[in-house]
């Protein structure tokens, strides 16, 4: 434990995965009830809908608000200015969710429509109130990454799902006639206002304790983090295509049973991505302080290192998901999505790709190209865009799936060759310390056997 405490990366790394596994956990076994409480053809595509359109919010606002907020906070030039970092923050905080609340409210006919779901609107309008409590949650979160206290994030976390986790389970179980859409809401609501509580009592002795007003602050966070906004737009959009353009494209009935194949080879995903995003987390704030001091040198050998690291952790995940699929959709998600199996052998390998992603925005964020970042996400959303599409048309539900492959193989070979520019990258780097630890493995393991027994 004292080692634990003493270095920067165990700490950081060990409570942001401790977060992103906490995330997961609650996460896929919530999801194991609810596939097996609501129907694959109605509730619960509605419901994946819904997620997927709040959880596309709360991200791409991260992306608005926190590279920006602890960028600032990190500049030597605005040290003795963190009130005014912060009261920007949140005035950029506000005005966005306003915006996006009433375009949600607004706008809930016109996306049902798109979506051929009707019953998505009633959850549209309340979701009013998720946005509302996510303005504190972001704001205090940001402030204790910003300073590394990740172990205080990770509790907030596990509170927020833990106790939506519950609910799910005392609804299932104990008054499943209650087990509905609206009540799920009402329950995801109450974990946020839960999570809230708890980032406050930590956050608070890192407050501003007046609001102070700064035009000039604003507008140099807003148009820093623009770039960002408008790459975690492109980027989650485009992620979400399987789900949204197969809900438009498909008839109703069967644009609803791929929209819940899509989000249960999702979830596995989830699992597989839980390193390269505990990893982003740490190394946006770290690139930013190694930039000052050490230059660009360090930011390429965090990078390779990183992505080496995480490769070798996932690549036997991906290698046993392929070969036992059925396994895996029965214990996610039960029989009645066994037709999600070939959607996930399809796509499983392509999670190899997605360190490189996760780590590309947060480094080129980080050593101040966010342009290059936006311009690149923008690009591979058009062409994910127009390939999604034109496979659905020529192969049904399935045609997704083989977007995605597709677009992996384009979208990381661009990536590789704009970090190859920017930070210098060397490929042979990343497979060098991909080997590399498995053979540290390897050598850790032999010293245990060869410790004498006491």
């Amino acid at each position: 434990m004292k080692l634990l405490k003493s270095s920067f990366w165990l700490h950081s790394i060990f409570y942001t995965l401790l977060q992103r596994f906490s995330l997961f956990f609650f996460g896929a076994v919530a999801y194991m009830v609810l596939a097996r409480g609501l129907s694959a053809n109605g509730s619960m595509a509605i419901w994946a809908l819904y997620l997927t359109i709040l959880s596309l919010f709360e991200t791409v606002k991260q992306g608005l608000l926190r590279n920006p907020t602890i960028k600032f906070l990190g500049l030597s030039e605005y040290a003795n200015r963190k009130a005014e970092v912060q009261s920007s923050s949140m005035v950029i905080n506000l005005l966005f969710s306003a915006l996006t609340l009433i375009g949600l409210v607004a706008g809930s006919g016109l996306i049902s429509n798109l979506l051929k779901s009707p019953d998505l609107i009633p959850l549209l309008h309340w979701s009013a109130a998720f946005i509302i409590l996510l303005v504190p949650f972001n704001h205090f979160e940001i402030l204790l990454q910003a300073r590394y206290h990740f172990q205080q994030i990770f509790w907030a976390y596990f509170v927020r799902q833990g106790s939506f986790f519950i609910g799910i389970l005392i609804l299932f179980f104990f008054a499943k006639e209650h087990f509905t859409l609206m009540n799920l809401m009402i329950m995801q609501l109450v974990s946020l206002l839960a999570g809230t509580i708890m980032l406050f009592n930590s956050a608070k002795q890192f407050m501003m304790k007046k609001f102070h007003y700064d035009k000039s602050i604003i507008v140099r966070m807003f148009h820093f983090g623009k770039y960002i906004f408008g790459t975690n737009l492109c980027s989650n959009v485009t992620r979400s295509f399987d789900h949204f353009i197969t809900a438009n494209t498909l008839s109703p009935l069967s644009g609803k049973q791929y929209v819940s194949y899509y989000n249960t080879v999702a979830r596995i995903n989830n699992m597989i991505d839980v390193p390269s995003l505990a990893a982003a987390d740490v190394l946006f704030p770290k690139n930013v302080e190694s930039l000052e001091e050490h230059g660009i040198g360090k930011v390429k050998y965090y990078f390779e290192r990183m992505v080496g690291t995480i490769l070798a952790v996932i690549i036997p995940i991906c290698i046993f998901i392929f070969l036992f699929p059925k396994f895996i959709i029965f214990i996610i998600a039960g029989p009645n999505y066994y037709d999600a199996i070939p959607i996930l052998q399809i796509t499983i390998f392509m999670s190899l790709v997605k360190p490189i992603g996760y780590q590309y925005g947060s480094t080129l964020d980080a050593i101040g190209k966010p342009v290059v970042n936006f311009w690149t996400s923008a690009v591979m959303m058009v062409i994910a865009l127009v390939t999604t599409w034109l496979c659905l048309l020529k192969w049904d539900g399935i045609g997704a799936a083989y977007a995605t492959v597709l677009n992996s193989i384009i979208g990381g070979s661009i990536m590789y060759f704009v970090l190859k520019k920017q930070i210098q990258l060397e490929g042979r780097n990343i497979i060098r310390y991909t080997l590399q630890s498995y053979k540290d493995i390897w050598a850790f393991r032999k010293k245990l056997i060869r410790q004498p027994v006491a």
